[in-house]
């Protein structure tokens, strides 16, 4: 693959960036919402209201934590929660998170959550460079935007957490830094074995951890890393191979983005897009050294689908491709040519 694949592990930087007080460094995303959720605590009638559109990790931490779930659904256009007031009666907390890079919530029904009491946990694995001032806590991980083994982040807003970390779990720190070195050896030879080696590896350890999670910290390599990015660079290079491949498609056939501008805000996890036949499309771009993504398969969690109809539709057809600060200009100019010539 030209564009795609997991990250090689990061280097730790020179530099030294400014740590919010009392940050948790976790094991994983899950690890850090699970952490915030049991810094809450919760009764036996505690409701969670939380997107419909999530991983079933994100979903799993509120599950463990004792929560109820009630559902919101999500609109495609613009990935914007589809927030309803009458849903707010008994809830505890409001799971909040934009996606992919973008915050497109509305802000208004946050302050009145807020207002309400209602506890906002923001969601920010997609993005964590605007946690939400409201937020009474922010929770997200840093693994799909570089190579680090662990990356969970977890933050209180007012006071201490008054829970302690479990050490990180030593298999499956093994496992993440295996599939990272593997990942780099398919890079150094060219032997796609490697590969596919790294896919197990990934795979066997992620599986594990959706069985095991729990309060678990971050190694201290993995904290070193975060500590020391140039988080600045990266930044500015998300942004500006947005800009790129926007500048140089031409023609949208079979496809849409489901970003079509960059906000001052927004820094990209990945360039999303919309395709009338998402497998079709997907296989287009394998063939052209594109590896594509799916975020994310509808949660056992929700037993009638059809009753989030823009969720429903997003599932459908959401399909994403890298940009981040591995590629360069040409990279990304190449996707574009890519992405101008399907259906052509």
């Amino acid at each position: 693959m030209r564009i795609g694949g997991m990250f090689v592990p990061e280097s730790i930087g020179e530099m030294r960036n400014d740590i919010p007080d009392g940050l948790l460094f976790c094991m994983s995303g899950r690890c850090a919402l699970y952490a915030c959720l049991a810094d809450m605590g919760c009764t036996a009638n505690s409701v969670a209201y939380v997107p419909s559109y999530t991983c079933e990790t994100v979903l799993s931490a509120y599950c463990k934590a004792g929560y109820r779930l009630r559902f919101y659904d999500v609109d495609p256009e613009g990935l914007k929660p589809r927030f309803r007031i009458e849903d707010l009666d008994g809830v505890s907390v409001l799971s909040l998170c934009g996606y992919y890079g973008f915050s497109t919530y509305d802000e208004t029904f946050v302050r009145l959550c807020h207002e309400r009491g209602i506890i906002i946990l923001h969601d920010t694995t997609h993005t964590p460079f605007a946690p939400d001032p409201l937020a009474d806590y922010w929770a997200g991980s840093f693994r799909k935007w570089m190579g680090i083994a662990c990356g969970g982040v977890a933050h209180k807003a007012s006071g201490k957490f008054n829970i302690m970390l479990l050490e990180p779990d030593t298999e499956h720190l093994q496992g993440r830094y295996l599939a990272m070195e593997e990942r780099k050896q398919a890079l150094e030879t060219h032997d796609a074995s490697f590969d596919e080696k790294a896919g197990q590896t990934f795979w066997t350890t992620e599986l594990r951890l959706r069985n095991m999670f729990g309060m678990f910290g971050s190694d201290q390599q993995s904290e070193d890393v975060l500590t020391h990015y140039d988080f600045v660079s990266m930044i500015k290079k998300r942004r500006e191979n947005f800009r790129t491949i926007a500048s140089n498609v031409s023609r949208q056939l079979g496809w849409k983005p489901v970003f079509q501008y960059l906000d001052e805000r927004a820094v990209p996890s990945h360039y999303a897009l919309y395709a009338e036949d998402r497998d079709k499309m997907s296989a287009y771009l394998s063939g052209q050294g594109i590896k594509s993504t799916v975020y994310w398969p509808i949660p056992p969690m929700i037993n009638d689908i059809s009753r989030y109809p823009g969720t429903q539709w997003i599932d459908h057809h959401i399909l994403s491709v890298p940009l981040d600060q591995r590629y360069s200009r040409s990279d990304m100019e190449f996707l574009a040519s890519v992405l101008d010539a399907y259906g052509a």
